[in-house]
């Protein structure tokens, strides 16, 4: 038995085509479609906006394209050019050289990071030989002589 939550699920992810949807699902979500109109409302919209998005796509005509451009031309709008030789060149490295200088600077950063946290890392670890001489019963051992009440 499907439940509606499960063929709402369904619909969303493969749409209003049978043939989309796993095949060991489809028995059991079609007499669910027929028994429960809210099911069948959302089939509905899920069936339009299938053939919405089936529409083959549209190109205008070359008569159309020429209008256009013929209306731009009368508008006194000109053609984009592409940069062309030194431009070209100096448009191409000036985005290599923001882009070097960016991965520069994160190498530069990470370096002076750990460098910068060296001294933290020896006191760190100059801190923690000297717990060793401690053992952990003493340390309890002395906190808890000194909860002691005296009778």
């Amino acid at each position: 038995m499907m439940t509606e939550d499960r063929f709402i699920h369904l619909l969303d992810a493969y749409g209003a085509r049978w043939t989309c949807w796993p095949q060991d699902e489809v028995a059991q979500a079609r007499l669910a479609l027929a028994d429960n109109p809210h099911l069948q409302t959302l089939w509905s919209g899920a069936e339009a906006l299938d053939d919405l998005l089936s529409l083959p796509a549209v190109t205008a005509s070359a008569d159309l394209r020429e209008r256009v451009l013929a209306s731009a031309v009368g508008a006194g709008l000109k053609a984009r050019r592409r940069p062309q030789g030194l431009w070209s060149a100096w448009t191409l490295w000036s985005g290599a050289g923001v882009m070097a200088t960016a991965v520069a600077g994160a190498l530069l950063g990470v370096g002076l990071a750990q460098h910068l946290a060296a001294p933290m890392q020896a006191e760190t670890v100059f801190y923690q030989a000297s717990l060793q001489g401690a053992d952990d019963t003493e340390v309890l051992g002395l906190e808890m002589a000194s909860l002691e009440v005296p009778r």
